[in-house]
C-alpha cells in the first residue's frame, strides 16, 4: 500500500486510489465539478488541482493516482490562485440568476465561488446567451448556466448507454446538446442528469420552480418502485414530499442512480387527507377497534396474508395475529424488467420477500389457503396489501379468499377494490408515514425513516397489530 503525505499528514491508501479520494480520507475536501465517483474521470473543470513536491506544474487530483513517497499540498498559494482563476473563468458567462434557479441552495458553483473565488470579475464584455432547450418532456437544458463538466454526456454514454447528449463546437462556442432528432424521453434513467449537474443547467420539469431547496428536509427512505429497495432521499416540507433523489451508500455503484419510475413515484403518496379513511370500518359502517377485535376473536382460526413490500417490524407484528406459525402467508408477484444489470440485480418487485420469509411467511401458497378457507379450516383472514404489487391473477385469488372467509380484515395504505370485499378495514399509514426496515434480495438491510405525519386516526400497521393483540381478552381461538 502506497504511503504518502497530504498537507504533512501521513496516510496509507489502497493501490490505485485517486489523490482526490486520498485527500477525502484525511478529511480534506477537494473542490471539483467534473469528477463523479460513478463516472470516468476526465479532469475538464481543472478545479481539483493540487501541488505535488518535485512536479513542475499543478496536477489534477481526480486523475492522478496516489504513489509511494508523494508529498501533496492542497493549501499552497499556487493552488489557491489556480482555484480562483478557474472560478473566474467559469463565471465569465454564467448568468446571475440564482434567485430563480432551482439549483440555488445546493449549487456547487455558489459554494465554491464563496470559498475559493476572488469576489471580483474582470469580465466587461456581453455574456453569451442561449434559449432554453427541451430535452424531452422531463428535462430542460439552460445552456447559459452550463460549465461543460460533461457529467451528463458521460452518464448517457457510460451508464444509460443511450448517448443522446454530446458536446458540439469548440472554444467559446462549446455547448452541450442532444443529437438531432433525439430526446431523453426514451431514457429510463433521464432524471439522473439533473442530480449530476452541479450548476442547475439541467432541471427537472417535474420539480422546476416548485420549491426552494432550503425549505426541504431530506429524510432517508427507500424506493418501493423497484426490486432493490434502493436507498433514496425524500425531500419534505409542509408534510408533503416534493421529490425523490438517490441516496448513495458507501461508494456502492448501484445506489448512485435510480430509474425515473422510482424518482416520480412520490406522486402516488401525495394523498389528499380529506379523501383518506381515518376510522375503523366494520360491515361498511364506522366502528371501533374493540368491535373489530371481538369479530376477529369470535371468527375462529385466523390466518394472515402479508405482502412482502412492507417492513420487517410490520411483518413480525402482523404475524402475531395468526393462530399458529403455519398460518402466515406471503403475497405479491410483481416483476420488473432488468434493463441495467449493474443497477438491478433482481427483477423481483417484492423487495422484502426475504425479510418476510425469515419471519415464517410462505409465498406461493395462496391457493392452498383458499382451499383451507373453503374447507372451514380457516375462518378469519387478516390481509396487509398494496394492489400495485399484485397481478390480476393474484388479486382474483385474494378476492375469492375474502368472499369465502366468514370474517376478513384488510389493511391497505392506499385502498383498492380489495377493501370493498372485506368485512372490516383499518386506516393504515403509508411507508412514508412510518419507520421500519427491509432486507432486499441481496441480503442488505435497508432502513427507512418516517417522513410524513399521517392524518389523525391513521396509524402504522404495527400500532394496529398491537391494539388488536392488547384488546383480546383471550387468545384467538
Amino acid at each position: 500500500m502506497p504511503k504518502l503525505k497530504i498537507n504533512d499528514q501521513e496516510i496509507m491508501v489502497e493501490p490505485g486510489t485517486l489523490l482526490l479520494d486520498a485527500c477525502k480520507q484525511v478529511g480534506i475536501d477537494i473542490p471539483h465539478y467534473c469528477y463523479h465517483p460513478a463516472l470516468t474521470p476526465v479532469a475538464t473543470c481543472r478545479m481539483c488541482m493540487v501541488e505535488i513536491k518535485g512536479w513542475p506544474k499543478l496536477a489534477t487530483s481526480c486523475t492522478m493516482t496516489a504513489a509511494e513517497g508523494m508529498e501533496v499540498r492542497t493549501d499552497s498559494p499556487a493552488v489557491a490562485d489556480a482555484r480562483a482563476s478557474v472560478m473566474e473563468f467559469l463565471l465569465m458567462n454564467h448568468p446571475l440568476d440564482c434567485p430563480i434557479c432551482d439549483q440555488a441552495g445546493e449549487c456547487a458553483l455558489q459554494d465554491y465561488s464563496y470559498q475559493y473565488g476572488s469576489g471580483d470579475s474582470r469580465m466587461v464584455e456581453p455574456k453569451r446567451r442561449y434559449h432554453y432547450e427541451d430535452l424531452g418532456a422531463r428535462i430542460v437544458l439552460d445552456k447559459n448556466r452550463c460549465i461543460h463538466c460533461t457529467r451528463c454526456v458521460r452518464f448517457t454514454q457510460e451508464v444509460s448507454g443511450t448517448s443522446e447528449l454530446t458536446m458540439v463546437n469548440r472554444g467559446a462556442e462549446l455547448e452541450v446538446t442532444a443529437y438531432s432528432g433525439k430526446s431523453m424521453d426514451s431514457n429510463p434513467l433521464a432524471g439522473n442528469v439533473v442530480d449530476l449537474c452541479p450548476v442547475g443547467a439541467l432541471t427537472s420539469r417535474d420539480f422546476r420552480f416548485t420549491k426552494r431547496v432550503w425549505y426541504l428536509k431530506p429524510i432517508p427512505t427507500i424506493s418501493r418502485r423497484g426490486a432493490m429497495a434502493s436507498p433514496i432521499w425524500a425531500d419534505v416540507d409542509e408534510n408533503r414530499v416534493w421529490r425523490f433523489r438517490p441516496r448513495p451508500l458507501d461508494d456502492q455503484f448501484a445506489t448512485y442512480f435510480i430509474l425515473d419510475e422510482e424518482r416520480f413515484a412520490y406522486h402516488r403518496y401525495d394523498l389528499d387527507p380529506s379523501t383518506r379513511l381515518t376510522q375503523p370500518m366494520l360491515q361498511g359502517q364506522p366502528s371501533t377497534i374493540e368491535a373489530i377485535v371481538d369479530a376477529l376473536r369470535s371468527s375462529g382460526i385466523v390466518a394472515v396474508i402479508g405482502q412482502g413490500t412492507f417492513g420487517c417490524d410490520t411483518a413480525q407484528r402482523l404475524g402475531e395475529l395468526a393462530t399458529s406459525e403455519h398460518l402466515k402467508f406471503g403475497s405479491g408477484d410483481k416483476l420488473y424488467q432488468i434493463q441495467y444489470p449493474k443497477l438491478q440485480t433482481s427483477g423481483d418487485g417484492i423487495f422484502n420477500r426475504r425479510g418476510f420469509a425469515e419471519r415464517g411467511y410462505k409465498f406461493g401458497h395462496l391457493e392452498p389457503l383458499l382451499d383451507m378457507v373453503r374447507e372451514g379450516a380457516v375462518k378469519g383472514i387478516v390481509i396487509l396489501h398494496d394492489e400495485e404489487f399484485s397481478s390480476a391473477r393474484e388479486l382474483e385469488i385474494l378476492r375469492q379468499i375474502l368472499i369465502e372467509a366468514p370474517f376478513s380484515l384488510v389493511m391497505e395504505p392506499i385502498p383498492s377494490e380489495i377493501s370493498e370485499w372485506a368485512t372490516a378495514r383499518l386506516p393504515v399509514a403509508t411507508y412514508l408515514e412510518e419507520s421500519d426496515f427491509v432486507i432486499n434480495h441481496e441480503g442488505k438491510l435497508r432502513r427507512y425513516q418516517k417522513a410524513l405525519e399521517p392524518p389523525k386516526g391513521i396509524k402504522p400497521v404495527t400500532a394496529w397489530a398491537r391494539a388488536l393483540r392488547m384488546n383480546q381478552a383471550a387468545p384467538i381461538a
